[in-house]
């Protein structure tokens, strides 16, 4: 979207509290979408009003803008991305396996050193848009894996002594594991 020439106004007459002039239209929309919670960058880009006014103009209305949201929402961007950029990974691949076959079907050396070409150029190409996962990202999932896990151990556990009347860590507990591991072994054998 263009950026509009922003009148000066528009900052000084929402900082004034007792300002008589009517509120500017464009400024109103900062407040509006601000109070929505769409980040600053996003309400410059939309209203094309600079971000140091559209801080201005938040301000003044006793608006603050999150900065987890924004790392929250830029995280997701790039995961979004990331995932992007591997599906186009995914399709060069495919790419590459389609220009094996014309290697194999060439019939003179043209058509084979073209297929070549284009072999070793969509390899390279494949090889760059593969996402790279950083270490810090494999650490990142794996605490949420083990989250995730621990929330389902304890879902689990919270059904079974609702549905048991027993604690999972008590002898009677035992007992009922055992008899249905023992059904289960008959079922099996049937």
């Amino acid at each position: 979207m263009p950026k509009f020439e922003e009148p000066e106004s528009i900052g000084k007459e929402l900082a004034a509290a007792d300002a008589a002039v009517p509120v500017h239209p464009r400024a109103e929309m900062v407040v509006v979408l601000a109070q929505q919670g769409i980040g600053r960058n996003e309400i410059s880009r939309r209203t094309g009003i600079s971000t140091a006014s559209v801080s201005r103009i938040a301000a003044a209305h006793g608006i603050e803008f999150d900065g987890s949201q924004t790392e929250v929402a830029l995280k997701a961007r790039i995961a979004e991305l990331k995932q992007r950029q591997a599906g186009i990974a995914l399709g060069l691949v495919e790419d590459i396996t389609s220009a094996r076959g014309l290697l194999r079907m060439a019939t003179t050396h043209r058509d084979f050193a073209f297929a070549a070409k284009a072999i070793g150029d969509l390899t390279q190409a494949a090889q760059r848009m593969t996402p790279e996962i950083t270490e810090e990202e494999e650490m990142d999932e794996t605490k949420q894996f083990l989250l995730d896990l621990r929330a389902g151990l304890g879902l689990m556990r919270v059904q079974f002594e609702q549905e048991h009347g027993v604690p999972l860590d008590s002898p009677e507990a035992n007992e009922i594991f055992n008899r249905m591991r023992q059904e289960a072994k008959q079922d099996g054998e049937s």
